[in-house]
């Protein structure tokens, strides 16, 4: 690790925050050294978004002071953040699509000539000098609509970077990113933390704050667990702090009962496709691999009507739908959960109580004259919220006030309100702490227990290892492999992606291409 400035560079001190009513930050204090990656750990809903929007001007503090060398900040906004120093990397990026990643990068700091005109050329020689230091290709003429989500992820990085900012808060920087765009960055950090630069650092991943953070500071419900030198905790250590619990391991055990087959897939083909055939039977999780864009999603999708197929079918519970539609597919007994929770999953402007009961029609909630029993619907959102485990408890609060994982077990908890055979995550876990995650696998071997099947579409292969009882891998739209028993391992998995070389499988329900 690298020698730190004991100095603080930036202080936060006694920072609260409530958002109607529910209390988000309760007195933390947190302090960035110069030359210092400091991570921030804590579930979803424990306070890191808040605390970072806080420092960054994206929100104001209740009460609490925000120092930056010193100096107190006052009436601290996103422009003054960053005109002080602070830039950040918000999960969800701000570039406007429709500029320049030359104009992107000089966002609310654009170079005039006389007579307020732009001065293009010396903002397109900035830019390029910005992506250099990140060892970006890319052309600053180029419009952000066209780039990929890790360029723009690495475009904004280079914005803060080109006010000379000596605070960079990067929240979940790695989502996106492929492994070896996740190492570049890793190498950017580092030089940056030699140029003395404090980085504040939040992710889910321990491995990566194992790697790069000096210090760790844990939030837990809105308060400051401890602040640690990495060097000195565990990573279980850590997980207890985060949870407030023990947990003795991230997977649970999920047996499989292997009943009748619940969910068939035949010759599915479509614009993601190529005649793929997939069997899920009552008491088991099946897991679906393979890289983005190689057709794992649109396999999710299909099943639940928004992937129009062009030949193959679709059978729930032995009922085959050639013309499926998500209507369709909740009345014969399938539910889809989506990866996109706020754009596809959740409704910004509901309220916790509406997105629990979003889409499905409640069990019971109909009654004999047609109205809707409050009652009913009530009994049916206290469950989901008790089982799991949605903080806070509010249910008239708008669900945008939630945390991601918070947000991701209410969309989840639409499994409670009909009694679904078939249930069809597509991954479940994204952007979600250890904590939630362990609430989610929980929740998939309550399902698996009562007989339902479970199909999970992960890019997480340690997740699939973990929970999946068997692994089809997709490749290029096609089922490549279908991996059983102790044929589950990581290297066949990763072989069957790139067709490397054989892995060991076993044929079952699918269409397998043997040629891999």
């Amino acid at each position: 690790m690298a020698t730190i400035d004991a100095s603080s560079l930036l202080e936060a001190e006694l920072l609260s925050k409530s958002y109607g009513g529910a209390r988000a930050l309760n007195g933390v204090s947190f302090d960035l050294r110069r030359g210092e990656i400091h991570a921030l750990l804590g579930e979803n809903g424990a306070g890191k978004s808040t605390l970072i929007k806080i420092i960054s001007g994206s929100v104001p503090a209740d009460a609490g002071a925000v120092r930056l060398n010193g100096r107190e900040l006052r009436s601290l906004t996103a422009t003054g953040a960053l005109a002080a120093g602070i830039g950040t990397v918000h999960q969800e990026l701000s570039l406007i699509p429709q500029l320049s990643v030359a104009d992107n990068i000089h966002l609310g700091q654009e170079r005039l000539r006389v007579g307020r005109l732009l001065d293009k050329s010396t903002m397109l020689k900035e830019a390029r000098e910005a992506l250099e230091r990140l060892g970006l290709q890319v052309d600053p003429r180029r419009k952000v609509a066209g780039l990929s989500r890790a360029e723009m992820q690495l475009i904004e990085i280079a914005r803060v970077l080109h006010h000379r900012s000596p605070v960079l808060i990067l929240d979940e920087p790695t989502a996106s990113l492929s492994h070896g765009e996740t190492e570049e960055l890793f190498r950017i950090l580092v030089e940056l933390r030699a140029q003395g630069i404090g980085i504040v650092y939040i992710s889910h991943r321990l491995a990566e704050i194992r790697a790069l953070a000096d210090r760790v500071t844990v939030l837990r419900d809105g308060e400051k667990v401890d602040t640690l030198e990495l060097a000195t905790v565990t990573d279980q250590r850590l997980v207890e702090l985060m949870a407030g619990r023990s947990l003795d391991k991230l997977f649970p055990q999920i047996d499989a009962r292997h009943g009748e087959v619940r969910l068939r897939v035949g010759g599915a083909t479509s614009s993601g496709l190529h005649d793929a055939s997939v069997e899920v039977r009552a008491g088991e999780i099946v897991g679906v691999a393979g890289l983005v864009g190689g057709g794992k999603s649109e396999l999710g999708r299909a099943c639940f009507g928004l992937e129009r197929l062009e030949s193959g079918y679709v059978e729930v519970d032995g009922a085959r739908m050639r013309k499926l539609s998500p209507r369709r597919a909740m009345a014969q007994g399938l539910m889809y959960y989506p990866p996109d929770r706020k754009t596809e999953g959740l409704v910004p402007t509901a309220t916790l109580a509406e997105a629990l009961s979003l889409g499905p029609v409640v069990t019971g909630a109909v009654t004999s004259n047609g109205f809707l029993s409050k009652r009913a619907i009530a009994d049916y959102n206290d469950h989901a919220v008790q089982a799991l485990r949605i903080k806070p408890a509010n249910q008239e609060l708008g669900i945008r006030w939630f945390s991601g994982g918070n947000q991701q077990k209410a969309l989840l908890g639409r499994s409670f309100a009909a009694d679904f055979g078939v249930h069809v995550f597509d991954e479940p876990t994204v952007g979600i702490d250890i904590g939630a995650k362990v609430d989610v696998y929980e929740h998939m071997k309550r399902l698996v227990a009562a007989g339902k099947a479970v199909l999970l579409i992960s890019s997480d292969t340690e997740e699939l290892l973990g929970v999946a009882h068997r692994i089809y891998v997709v490749r290029e739209g096609r089922i490549v492999a279908d991996l059983r028993g102790d044929d589950r391992t990581e290297t066949n998995v990763v072989n069957a992606f790139f067709g490397t070389s054989r892995p060991q499988v076993a044929v079952g329900g699918g269409n397998v291409d043997r040629s891999v």
